[in-house]
């Protein structure tokens, strides 16, 4: 990786990395011909393989002693990025930059986070370091496997679970779901990898009880996400869906649910808690909250309601450009991550979500989800039959046009008065009456440009698209 920029001359890097000794260690033996030297606050700087003794250096004086010492030689400084914003280390740097380039002198700064001056932005290239390859992780799994005699039983699944930890935390993880498990047991790695979610303010790691048992109808749905995770592979996109419809039918359960339905983790992302009062705080947190979730992977990421989250994107807002530069950060995320990381929104209304959330090749599909047809109501009232633990009286009555919440609330209504659902019925008003002008028009705009979530649905729609054909 930073072979590359050695060899063409750059003076100044910044690696970003929460692994320093990692990338040290590795990378020192990568550059043959070049003279190695660590420096950290503490312990000041020394000649990395000949057993060089520490010499003090004070930051302030480290630009200056790089440029003195031998050519051809590579600084690590680690967390040197605290006295960087510094006038005199600014000028120091700026003033010996000639000399780098002149003697073959590269300053590689490594820390966890970057924020360079504004005087330096232009000459510091920013790289990352990778956490542990699957390999990498292999191999970690296969030394433990060897020092404690103990086999893992799901390889595949233990390193799944170990993606996204840097190497000393998969080494830790692994010994501790055997300490507790007597095996490699992955929940317990991915219960710890929630620390991770723990220290973004805006994820969640959710634990829902909810699986497609739970959810009555939208079998198209159903049946098309679980092809999608079954026959997903490398190099294959594999981004998400987006859920739009009318409110109450299903879409925000359809997503806990699914966590539960392939056994990946889901995180629930509140874009209300990404923005930030100070000049580029929210770019950052969003940046730094889908850092979290690209280490987290295998997971589904689920955004509830995305159209109130990013409220005025369209450029109505009076916020300095901030909700455009937050939704901008996430679109180029969804459209270039390679993590596997599916992704769920779910929108009520289409009409504030400008052009680019709705363009095919940013989502899988886009799926519209209605209210229940006849047999889905009749799916939906047995489950919460058995759920509320009510007699239900029978033939169950028309509820065309209610919602699953909606039918969730009548079967709620019967409970209270002895299972009678006509006379619940009345009590429950849905908002396909009290708006219907809305839902009209929602469903007119989906009609061409979505998916129906179900089949019943699905193959009227096909049926009416053979006779135009």
């Amino acid at each position: 990786m930073i072979q590359d920029y050695l060899k063409a001359g750059y003076p100044v890097l910044m690696v970003r990395t929460h692994e320093p000794e990692r990338f040290i260690g590795s990378t020192v033996k990568k550059i043959n011909g070049r003279n190695p030297y660590h420096w950290d606050i503490v312990r000041g700087y020394r000649e990395l393989g000949n057993g060089a003794e520490w010499q003090e250096a004070d930051p302030f004086d480290l630009p200056q002693i790089a440029a003195r010492g031998k050519e051809k030689a590579v600084w690590f400084l680690r967390n040197f990025h605290f006295t960087i914003k510094e006038p005199g280390v600014i000028q120091a740097i700026q003033n010996n930059l000639p000399a780098y380039k002149a003697k073959g002198i590269t300053l590689v700064m490594v820390a966890p986070n970057v924020d360079l001056p504004a005087e330096l932005e232009r000459e510091v290239v920013v790289l990352d370091f990778p956490l542990p390859t699957r390999d990498e992780l292999r191999s970690i799994l296969g030394g433990l496997e060897e020092s404690t005699g103990v086999k893992a039983e799901n390889e595949d699944m233990v390193l799944d679970a170990a993606q996204g930890l840097t190497w000393e935390e998969a080494e830790n993880a692994l010994a501790l779901a055997l300490v507790r498990q007597k095996c490699f047991d992955p929940k317990t790695i991915t219960e710890l990898k929630a620390q991770m979610v723990k220290k973004s303010a805006a994820l969640e790691f959710s634990q829902f009880k909810e699986t497609f048992e739970t959810l009555g109808g939208l079998e198209n749905l159903k049946d098309w996400t679980l092809n999608r995770f079954r026959i997903r592979r490398p190099g294959l996109p594999f981004r998400g869906i987006l859920l739009l419809g009318v409110p109450g039918t299903g879409k925000s359960h359809f997503a806990k649910a699914l966590g539960n339905q392939v056994g990946w983790p889901c995180l629930s992302l509140n874009l209300g808690k990404v923005f930030g009062s100070l000049v580029g705080e929210s770019e950052a947190k969003m940046r730094d909250a889908l850092k979290v979730v690209d280490a987290m992977a295998p997971c589904i990421l689920f955004l509830d309601e995305i159209e109130k989250g990013l409220a005025g994107v369209g450029g109505g807002s009076t916020d300095g450009g901030t909700t455009q530069r937050v939704g901008g950060t996430f679109l180029t995320w969804l459209n270039d991550h390679t993590s596997e990381v599916f992704v769920i929104a779910t929108c009520n209304d289409y009409s504030k979500l400008p052009p680019e959330y709705t363009r095919m090749g940013r989502w899988d599909a886009i799926f519209f989800v209605d209210n229940p047809g006849p047999g889905e109501q009749k799916e939906i009232l047995d489950i919460y039959r058995h759920q509320f633990e009510v007699d239900l009286a029978f033939p169950y009555p028309n509820l065309d046009g209610y919602s699953g919440a909606e039918i969730r609330q009548v079967a709620i209504e019967a409970a209270y008065n002895g299972g009678d659902l006509d006379a619940a019925a009345w009590f429950v008003i849905p908002i396909s009456r009290s708006q219907k002008d809305q839902m009209d028009r929602l469903r007119e705009w989906a009609r061409c440009r979505t998916i129906p979530a179900s089949k019943p649905i699905l193959e009227e729609v096909k049926g009416k698209r053979r006779v135009q054909l």
